[in-house]
């Protein structure tokens, strides 16, 4: 009996044998833990302006690499630390960073990798400070007589407007206002007819604070200064008249008469810029024993002005005592004139 047991016990050892064998290699195989790489707080991290220390908590179970660090455009102009570069479990990465003086936000990114080739990437964003502002120039020259626009190119983290000088209108901008971020002014002048540099100061306000510009302009070359006039002289009967006199410049230029003859000769106007006109207006001369004269002095520039003097000549004779009414004549009969 014994014998017969122990015969079918052996004979059944195959058909376990290949029940067992039945299990596939993957359900047989032993699996590792899935690995846990986690930036606690979220990936991403903002920093102030100023001198900046952040300790960013990291949940792992597995170890971990600091793979890379990279800053956007340059902004921390490698002034930007991690630490630690390596890690194996819960941890904690110290972000060091200096000031942020520029007038837009800095960017990073650091990516850490598991051993096992689990990835995240932190995205770090520094804050720009307080109003900042920077422009290209701050001065700008020009020709006396310019042949382009000159450019400011503004930088701001804030907005901006600029303040035009009061009575300043040689100074022309194609725009006075403009927002954060990078904007392009363009700036052009008026043409300058004489030898005499002219400036002013642009202010560019930016929340509480401001920065100036400088506009100058040089004046024309002397030597190249040109005055010419159509007579120098100019002739007026006794009972006075006007005349027209014809200036030629390039420049600014002023005319004057002396104070002596001021009562009866008038000039208008009495400055100009370029090619004009003056007129010349005499009163009558009720002296008939002589001649009045006098001159028009003109003056264009003033470090080595130019001069034209004109000849004024009033004749004599126009007495007052020529204008009689009809019954003041000699020769009229007083007695017709009163008849009706």
């Amino acid at each position: 009996m014994k014998t017969r047991n122990i015969i079918a016990i052996l004979a059944a050892l195959p058909l376990v044998a290949g029940f067992t064998g039945c299990k596939s290699d993957e359900e047989t195989e032993a699996k590792p833990a899935k690995e846990i790489l986690i930036v606690e707080g979220g990936n991403e991290i903002t920093l102030r302006s100023g001198d900046s220390i952040m300790s960013v908590p990291i949940k792992a179970d597995c170890a971990w690499t600091v793979e890379s660090l990279e800053s956007a455009d340059g902004g921390f102009d490698g002034m930007l630390s991690v630490q630690p570069k390596r890690g194996n479990g819960n941890g904690a990465l110290v972000i060091t960073t200096n000031q942020n003086r520029g007038v837009q936000p800095r960017l990073a990114t650091i990516t850490l990798i598991s051993d096992g080739g689990l990835k995240q990437i932190i995205y770090l964003r520094q804050t720009s400070g307080d109003p900042t502002m920077r422009i290209n120039e701050r001065s700008i020259d020009f020709s006396a007589d310019p042949d382009a626009a000159k450019q400011l190119v503004i930088e701001s983290n804030k907005g901006w407007n600029i303040d035009m000088p009061s009575g300043v209108s040689w100074v022309h901008l194609n725009k006075v206002t403009g927002s954060a971020g990078t904007e392009t002014v363009n700036v052009t002048v008026d043409k300058l007819n004489n030898d005499v540099a002219r400036s002013t100061t642009l202010n560019v306000l930016y929340g509480t604070s401001s920065a100036q510009v400088i506009v100058r302009q040089d004046g024309m070359n002397s030597d190249k200064i040109s005055l010419d006039v159509n007579t120098d002289q100019i002739n007026i009967e006794g009972e006075g008249g006007e005349q027209i006199l014809r200036v030629s410049s390039n420049s600014i230029w002023r005319a004057f008469v002396p104070s002596s003859a001021q009562s009866w000769l008038h000039i208008e106007p009495a400055a100009g810029a370029g090619d004009g006109e003056i007129h010349v207006r005499c009163e009558p001369n009720y002296d008939s024993s002589r001649d009045r004269l006098s001159l028009i002095v003109l003056i264009a520039g003033t470090q080595n002005p130019k001069q034209c003097d004109v000849l004024v000549q009033q004749l004599a004779g126009y007495e007052e005592d020529n204008h009689r009414e009809p019954w003041e004549d000699d020769n009229h009969d007083p007695d017709l004139s009163r008849k009706h």
